[in-house]
């Protein structure tokens, strides 16, 4: 820095001059200076090198002076700003430095390109920058509000600070440095395996026509991936108080100027094994249970997993050496993962295991990839401009050591320092991470990876719907939408709570966005509270993932065989999920488009609730007993239902349920209940439901218009204000218990008949036995064996 400060000798003179001699508190300033003037009389210096690279302040650049002194004063970066009563929301800007006491700012910006030094690869500099890098320095000094400004300006500039490492040691209590620049921003997930599984097995699906997958998982077996996009950030060093400095490191103002650029996330395991760890539960979920009757056989031990005796068949086959029962064994379990049974017979079995093995571990690395990046990318599109990324403190020495990796926008050497060893956790202090203060992320639903607080949630009846909206320098946009609702319905027991989360977004920038530029999703979530399940209890949780064609009918049987020995003996808490990717859901959207009472009527009733008895006992049981008589209601809604409340009365409802009963011989084991109305019966019979989840019809139709309103503005490049809307207009068929099991029964259905059919729609029954730390996943796989 000598002789740094050398050629800046003649810099606070040259422009004190500019800056008005009156006190800090009495006037608001803000000095525009031509940084050319100051680069050819070397007032700045020309050139500043840094560890790999060089900033060069060149003369077309502009700096300035401004100062903060009074609440009210808007410091673009967000570094100065006002003190919130409020605690904030997560992630949401908190300025470093808090306007409203008896100190002020005198802030020093500059800028500067960045260029790599000769053989060094700067992997940091954002694609298309093409080896250079436009960057901005800021230095906040704080000034009591009493003193003159000319003279603070002198003594500030007299050892103006460049984002040098040494810089930081020099910053006093209540000063700051930023630096803002566009390129490959990089961070560090910790994440657990189990995560990972919750949304989707299909795309691991290996298996012939509909097979049964359960996938069990250690919930604390853990993963760590670096994750790195493109886009602008800010990176501040600020010191609150003596020996301490806080990092934040925030979005930014976006400076991207092609059109068709998105972020471009990547996402790499720390771990290069992290996969092989995992490979073996998966292969033991693709086997299939089989396998395990052979299990203490063939010389495997007694609690052989499937994978264990598939080796051990395979081996022995090469060898010619499988007697007619184990050969029965190997053909059924090639036949069910998609290979040619008559490989049991043949030497070469071995490498089409091994073929298959590799294939397995392949799709799971992809698989984890893609589900971390499209989770980040989901999270990071939400998070709002100057939305904090990394908060926390630390000591100078560490902030000095990372600064260098920092300023090129790695966070994952500091993410890794602070979760390496136990002495260093005690020795920072983390405020924020990506919406919480916890390195490690946890209960991902959905669309995200547990990336932010779940707070829909901790509450019945939460709702969070917003736009945010990323600007670029040529003034286009890049928007997200956030439509997400979470309710309670205490008539559902144990599985009361449900989230429901309409996913729209947009990857790239454009200067008038559309409905058609957004990228669309659908997830619906019902959770069961952690608590020992009764038979009864986990009985209906099953049913639940039957009605959303998550289970086949046949593979409940089996789900409950595998948990019934755990009924009320421990916590058990269940995850049904449902999601639709954009493609899915465009390809469904068109095919509701008018009001089919029919398809309504048949969701309705397969979401009619469980019980024992035969006609209540099956999701298909209950549509061949209760959709006619839902069609018949719904009919007579529509010619004389109540203007105020669009219901009949449930005496009618009663009526009506009687009238078919009657003529269904499966249903006259009905007849006696559901022939009278009582209004303090429960929840159980046709007039009960009709009576406590009202307004069955109007809220059908509502849900038919807003996929027509979200077809049309899609079609006819609407704004995409209308999403908003759709929001709106279909929440009304998940806003109870009963209208949110018809719903996945009727989205379902309806994937049914879109290219790809069941298969493309995400949907997992996931089993949390927390006391031992397993999680169980089943799904009934669609698939057909080639999946690649």
């Amino acid at each position: 820095m000598k002789v740094v400060n050398k050629l800046l000798a003649k810099l606070p003179d040259e422009i004190a001059r500019q800056v008005p001699d009156v006190k800090l508190l009495d006037q608001d300033i803000k000095v525009s200076l031509a940084q050319g003037t100051f680069t050819q009389e070397n007032l700045l210096p020309p050139k500043l090198n840094l560890t790999d690279f060089t900033l060069s302040f060149e003369a077309g650049g502009e700096a300035s002076i401004r100062n903060f002194n009074s609440p009210g004063d808007v410091d673009e970066n967000r570094v100065v700003g006002e003190s919130s009563e409020e605690e904030p929301a997560p992630g949401a800007p908190r300025p470093q430095l808090l306007l409203g006491g008896d100190m002020g700012w005198m802030r020093y910006q500059v800028t500067a390109r960045v260029k790599s030094a000769a053989g060094v690869n700067l992997s940091f500099l954002s694609s298309g920058a093409q080896g250079e890098l436009s960057v901005t320095l800021s230095d906040y000094r704080a000034h009591p509000l009493a003193q003159n400004m000319r003279e603070a300006a002198k003594l500030d500039l007299a050892e103006l600070r460049l984002m040098q490492a040494t810089d930081i040691a020099k910053l006093s209590t209540g000063d700051a440095l930023s630096w803002q620049a566009r390129g490959n921003l990089q961070a560090r997930l910790e994440l657990n395996w189990a995560d990972l599984f919750t949304a989707n097995l299909s795309r691991l699906a290996f298996v012939r026509g509909s097979e049964l997958l359960a996938l069990k998982t250690d919930m604390k077996a853990g993963v760590s991936a670096k994750v790195g996009l493109t886009d602008d950030y800010q990176l501040t060093f600020s010191r609150p108080r003596a020996g301490r400095i806080q990092i934040a490191v925030r979005k930014a103002k976006s400076h991207e100027a092609t059109l068709g650029a998105g972020l471009g996330v990547t996402v790499e395991f720390v771990d290069p094994g992290a996969v092989k760890t995992q490979l073996g539960r998966v292969l033991d979920a693709l086997l299939g249970p089989a396998l395990r009757e052979l299990s203490g056989k063939l010389g495997t031990p007694t609690e052989a997993t499937a994978l264990q005796v598939m080796d051990a068949l395979v081996d022995k086959a090469s060898k010619l050496k499988l007697d007619d029962v184990q050969k029965k064994v190997l053909r059924l379990a090639l036949e069910r993962i998609g290979l040619d049974p008559n490989l049991a017979d043949l030497a070469n079995v071995k490498v089409a295991w091994d073929d298959f093995k590799k294939k397995v571990e392949v799709k799971l690395d992809e698989v984890a990839k893609t589900q971390i990046a499209a989770g980040f990318q989901y999270e990071y599109l939400r998070l709002s401009e100057a939305s904090t990324l990394l908060e926390v403190v630390v000591d100078d020495a560490t902030a000095m050591r990372f600064h260098g990796s920092l300023i090129k926008g790695n966070l994952v050497d500091l993410l890794k320092w602070m979760k390496e060893l136990p002495e260093n956790q005690k020795s920072f202090e983390l405020r924020n991470y990506l919406h919480t203060t916890s390195l490690t992320r946890q209960q991902a639903y959905g669309f995200s990876l547990g990336l932010g607080a779940f707070e829909v949630l901790k509450a019945g009846g939460s709702r969070k719907e917003s736009w945010v909206t990323q600007e670029n320098g040529q003034g286009a946009r890049r928007q997200a939408f956030l439509g997400r609702r979470g309710y309670e319905d205490k008539l559902l027991g144990n599985r009361g709570q449900w989230v429901v989360d309409l996913k729209a977004d947009m990857e790239q920038f454009s200067p008038a966005p559309v409905a058609s530029d957004f990228r669309y999703g659908l997830h619906l979530m019902l959770w069961g509270r952690q608590k020992k399940m009764s038979r009864k209890e986990l009985q209906a949780a099953v049913d639940d993932a039957v009605v959303w064609g998550v289970l086949d009918a046949a593979d409940a049987a089996a789900v409950m065989g595998t948990l019934q020995g755990d009924t009320g003996k421990e916590p058990i808490e269940t995850r049904l999920e449902l999601k639709m990717a954009d493609d899915t859901f465009r390809a469904l959207v068109p095919q509701v488009q008018a009001f089919d009472v029919a398809l309504f009527s048949r969701a309705l009733a397969r979401a009619m609730p469980w019980s024992e008895q035969t006609p209540r006992a099956s999701a298909e049981f209950r549509r061949s007993v209760y959709a006619p008589i839902w069609e018949a209601y719904l009919r007579e809604v529509q010619e004389k239902g109540s203007m105020m409340t669009g219901d009949l009365a449930p005496s009618r409802a009663a009526q009506i349920a009687e009238a078919f009963l009657k003529r269904d011989p499966i249903g006259k084991d009905l007849l006696l209940i559901e022939s009278t109305w009582r209004p303090d019966g429960g929840n159980f019979t046709f007039a009960e439901v009709t009576d406590r989840n009202r307004g069955t019809l109007a809220k059908c139709q509502a849900f038919v218009a807003g996929m027509v309103r979200l077809n049309r503005a899609i079609n006819e490049r609407k704004a995409p204000d209308e999403v908003r809307t759709v929001f709106g207009e279909m929440e009304g068929m998940w806003n109870t218990g009963f209208h949110m099991r018809a719903a996945g029964s009727l989205l379902s259905e309806l994937a049914k008949s879109t290219p790809l059919g069941l298969a493309s729609v995400e949907r997992t029954f996931t089993v949390t036995m927390a006391d031992r730390g397993e999680q169980l996943v089943f799904s009934t796989a669609k698939g057909t064996g080639n999946s690649a």
